[in-house]
């Protein structure tokens, strides 16, 4: 995987935007209003659908709520949150009956499968005419395809880990972890039962297949390649999930409700001192910050390196217009707002998601704070999340449960990584030829218009 940001240092990362000019500049303040004068004013309702649950988010989406509203007030925005769990489902039922939102919140890691179900609406037009989209430039490719862009960049997720300095003091440990035989060390040394102190929080339940493609891709190096030939070796895959399912089965230094927890319960589990080190990303920074006082108790980490790459991934998050949008004018003013500055600034401050905007990225609330040295550090380090046709479905339907069977001691790592790599090996191949036939069509439909 080729990562676009290239190797962004500290002082590229709050320069670059130079580089964007007056345009950027004045996206900072009214984007909205001057993507109003350039595209088609909007007017009247729109509904959104974001996948956002955690009450962090949800009160920094509500800001930017009441800041559209005095933007734009001839919209009037339907805000409707619908689950992880739900989404796909939800969004191929309303692609299907042509009856979705006007606008849809984009995961780059379902960018390929969202666009190739249909229910995305090219936005290259309004693009060109919105005054804000150098600021964001070096994200809208993970949203765009031959030329036609299908997202506007929000932010982007950045992978880390949080760990209780509080604790790693009181056990002795004085290097912080940064290989996974680091953090198995310290996870096992953190861990007292009879306390209710377990060294990680793991997230086995909702959203954890994420967390298995990571420690895949920490074990074999990229798992597929571009053109969607599998590059996942068995042996590897062994190996990666003995040690991720060896820290809850053998070494028992995982909180042990690990199968059923997902956000809301890892987050809890290091509120309470129940886990010692969570691994999430920089959405979960202020959170964190309200349990833990930073530099004395908590700290942020990169995660730590395997045998063939860091665990973890960046993955920027968009905003788009669903295919059959009723209201695409002022569908596309509130996406083009989210990714202006002064809303993902305001973002950043109530939740801690890192922008994608390079004059948002200048703030204070970055370039002060010693724990976004550990996003700055991961944003030159970090691989690019995968995005291919079949990935959702195979980390949630195939990776997760796997992982969840060998908890329960039905199935073992050994057969859960063969299960995986097969099944892999099917949806790369189906990739391909469904990529092939995508591009015989768009060939054969250009070449009939001539």
């Amino acid at each position: 995987m080729k990562d676009p940001l290239g190797n962004l240092s500290r002082r590229a990362l709050f320069k670059i935007g130079t580089a964007a000019g007056a345009v950027a500049l004045m996206g900072s303040s009214a984007t909205s209003a001057f993507a109003a004068r350039l595209n088609p004013k909007g007017k009247g309702k729109i509904s959104y659908w974001n996948h956002f649950t955690g009450a962090p988010e949800r009160a920094g989406f509500s800001l930017l709520s009441d800041a559209f509203k005095k933007a734009s007030p001839a919209i009037e925005l339907d805000v409707q949150t619908v689950s992880n769990d739900d989404w796909m489902a939800k969004y191929i039922a309303s692609t299907t009956a042509k009856s979705g939102p006007d606008a849809v919140m984009i995961d780059s890691s379902r960018f390929t499968d969202m666009l190739r179900i249909g229910g995305l609406r090219d936005i290259t037009a309004y693009h060109k005419l919105w005054p804000g989209k150098a600021a964001v430039a070096t994200f809208t490719p993970a949203f765009s395809e031959v030329n036609k862009v299908y997202g506007i960049p929000f932010f982007t997720f950045i992978d880390w880990m949080y760990y209780r300095k509080d604790l790693f003091d009181a056990a002795g440990i004085k290097k912080e972890p940064t290989t996974l035989a680091e953090f198995r060390d310290a996870a096992i040394a953190l861990t007292n039962p009879g306390k209710g102190q377990y060294g990680f929080a793991m997230r086995g339940g909702s959203g954890g297949g994420g967390f298995i493609v990571n420690i895949l891709h920490a074990y074999n190096g990229p798992i597929i390649s571009p053109n969607f030939k599998c590059l996942l070796a068995l042996d590897n895959a062994v190996e990666a999930m003995r040690y991720w399912v060896n820290l809850a089965v053998k070494d028992k230094c995982v909180v042990p409700t690990v199968a059923t927890d997902g956000y809301a319960q890892i987050m809890s589990n290091f509120a309470t001192g129940k886990g010692a080190m969570v691994m999430h990303h920089g959405g979960s920074f202020v959170e964190i910050g309200k349990y833990w006082k930073y530099g004395t108790q908590v700290q942020s980490l990169p995660r730590p390196k395997g045998p063939q790459s860091q665990m973890g991934f960046t993955a920027p998050l968009g905003n788009g217009l669903f295919k059959d949008a009723k209201n695409p004018d002022a569908a596309f003013e509130y996406v083009s707002f989210l990714g202006s500055a002064a809303p993902q600034s305001e973002f950043l401050q109530a939740t801690g998601y890192f922008p994608t905007s390079t004059e948002a990225a200048k703030e204070k609330f970055i370039s002060e704070q010693r724990q976004y040295d550990s996003a700055i550090q991961s944003l030159s380090s970090l691989s690019t999340g995968y995005t291919f046709p079949g990935l959702t479905a195979w980390r949630d339907l195939t990776c997760l449960p796997e992982f969840q069977k060998c908890l329960t001691g039905s199935q073992t790592p050994e057969g859960a990584a063969r299960v995986i790599v097969d099944k892999l090996q099917v949806v790369a191949k189906a990739a391909a030829a469904a990529d092939r036939k995508r591009y015989a069509d768009a060939r054969a439909a250009k070449a009939a218009k001539k």
